[in-house]
Order: structure tokens, then C-alpha cells, then sequence
């Protein structure tokens, strides 16, 4: 009987050590599965790429003109204000003139 217990212990540990390997190996076939399915592929990561540079040009564009836009709208109110300017500069000296005649 003192052999059969040895015997039983080293099948049991045996047992138990190959249960816990297949388990490993188990989950580092899902762990190895799942960084591949996680891992775009190099036709993704070409196609990504190219949207972002058409989202590049895209972006430029729109600030081109947006640019133009405020570049033309700062020049018309520059215009206007010196269109204001002059008539007021006219104004002042048309009243200078006649408080210049009223005194005479």
C-alpha cells in the first residue's frame, strides 16, 4: 500500500500539471488571436493614411478661404473707414467755413 499512495500522488500532480499547461497554452492562442484581430493590417493603415491626407487638403482648403474671405471683409471695412474718414474730414471743414463766413 505505501507504493500505490506515491504512485497516485505523482499521477495526481502529473494530471493537475498537464490540466494547467492546456489552459496556458489555451489562453495564449486567445491572447495571440486577439492582438492579431487588434492589429490593423497594412491595407488598413494605407487606407487610414490616405483619408487623412484627403481630410488634410480638405482642412487647407477650407482655410484658404476662409482666410480670403476675412482678408476681403477686413479690406472693405478698411475702405469704409476711410470713405467715413474723408466725409467727416469734409463735414468739419464745410462748418469751419460757414462759422469762418458768419463772423465776417
Amino acid at each position: 500500500m505505501s507504493d500505490t499512495k506515491p504512485d497516485q500522488f505523482d499521477q495526481t500532480i502529473t494530471e493537475v500539471a498537464e490540466s494547467i499547461g492546456s489552459t496556458l497554452g489555451a489562453l495564449a492562442a486567445k491572447a495571440n488571436a486577439a492582438k492579431e484581430a487588434l492589429t490593423p493590417s497594412a491595407a488598413t493603415k494605407a487606407k487610414v493614411v490616405k483619408k487623412a491626407r484627403s481630410v488634410e487638403r480638405s482642412a487647407k482648403a477650407i482655410t484658404r478661404k476662409v482666410a480670403k474671405k476675412v482678408s476681403a471683409g477686413a479690406k472693405k471695412a478698411k475702405k469704409a473707414a476711410t470713405k467715413t474718414k474723408s466725409k467727416a474730414k469734409k463735414t468739419v471743414k464745410k462748418a469751419a467755413k460757414k462759422v469762418r463766413r458768419g463772423r465776417r
